[in-house]
């Protein structure tokens, strides 16, 4: 038992109340530690490190406001943590380092323990949910997931946490080429590349039995690049849990990508534009709508495609499009409209996810 655990631990004991341990939930993953918040199950959880909680909700607010400053006040005594010290930089911040700013600290060490062999390379981070969070329980579960991911893709190194559910895999760019070829597909492209990393997902989630989320950085094409690579590893991992989806490649959505590292004013902004000549808000548009977008886009504006996709009659999604054209003043039907309206539906999704 860490300081943290201890003293939460000592705590509750000192209030006669009960230290009820949990996972973290990781669709909260950008919390700070000490914070809480309010679980599926309506329980207060209380984080006490990355993937360990507390059930505060036996805690009166004051006490909570305690733990809250106790822990908070507490820096991360796992110096070989990189995923722990990625998790304290901002998408902000991480987003600067993409575009040749200067890196936070915490993203400078994480990129010099996260190992990277050979040059033009992918980090590939695999996380998952241990049904106990016990450093046994987690070196076990590292093992499984290794043997699964060499199963379908040559690893140069591995770098494994001893106290978080997570290993990260170093792999040239040459051998995610030669996995994804022999599996009998055409030359990779970023749509071929989040499939193969969605099988080694889908393999060690029915061979190890464990529900795993994949995240592949952007290509590190030199030394110098470490940081931005990381930087990108990182952010794939948190827009694969804004998705709740098992297999993010940084790249493979672009777009959607940018549009949730908008602040929250340009967010707002860019809704009311697409929304300009509604009369009503895009909350009372037609029901699925952005489905519909995303359709289009995809069948390249051909409306038979399109519906083909949404499993509907031409006719059925004509009448849509035309509906949506009367409360929006958009038409899917047209280039520049349909991707207004996709990117709003994007980002809409994306503050749900994040909600």
């Amino acid at each position: 038992m860490d300081f943290r655990e201890e003293l939460v631990s000592r705590f509750f004991q000192a209030l006669g109340k009960p230290c009820a341990w949990m996972p973290w939930p990781m669709q909260f993953a950008d919390t700070p530690v000490g914070e809480s918040v309010e679980g599926p199950s309506g329980v207060f959880c209380l984080r006490v490190r990355d993937h360990l909680a507390v059930d505060a909700s036996a805690l009166e607010p004051e006490e909570r406001a305690f733990l809250r400053w106790a822990l908070s006040s507490m820096r991360e005594t796992d110096e070989a943590d990189p995923i722990a010290r990625l998790r304290e930089c901002s998408t902000r911040d991480l987003v600067v380092s993409i575009a040749g700013g200067a890196p936070q600290e915490p993203l400078r060490q994480a990129a010099r323990t996260v190992p990277v062999v050979s040059y033009p390379a992918h980090l590939m981070a695999i996380e998952w949910s241990p049904r106990v969070v016990d450093p046994s329980e987690i070196r076990e579960g590292a093992e499984m997931v290794k043997r699964v991911a060499e199963a379908y893709v040559e690893v140069e190194a591995w770098w494994s946490c001893r106290q978080a559910p997570v290993v990260i895999a170093s792999i040239s760019r040459s051998a995610l080429r030669h996995a994804w070829l022999s599996l009998g597909h055409a030359e990779m492209d970023a749509r071929g590349l989040t499939a193969l990393v969605s099988q080694v997902a889908s393999a060690v989630r029915s061979e190890a039995l464990i529900d795993a989320r994949v995240a592949v950085s952007s290509v590190i094409r030199r030394a110098e690049d470490a940081e931005a690579g990381v930087a990108t590893l990182e952010l794939a991992r948190r827009e694969a849990l804004c998705r709740n989806t098992d297999a993010v490649v940084f790249g493979d959505d672009p777009v959607r990508t940018a549009l949730h590292w908008l602040d929250e004013p340009t967010q707002t902004a860019f809704l009311r534009a697409v929304s300009a000549l509604s009369e009503t808000g895009l909350d009372a548009w037609p029901e699925g709508w952005g489905e519909i977008a995303d359709a289009m886009v995809r069948a390249n504006l051909n409306v038979s495609e399109a519906a083909r996709s949404l499993y509907m009659h031409r006719n059925t999604l004509l009448a849509r499009i035309e509906k949506l054209r009367e409360t929006s003043g958009l038409d899917v039907r047209r280039g520049p409209e349909a991707f207004a309206l996709l990117a709003a539906d994007a980002l809409l999704r994306g503050q749900s996810a994040l909600d």
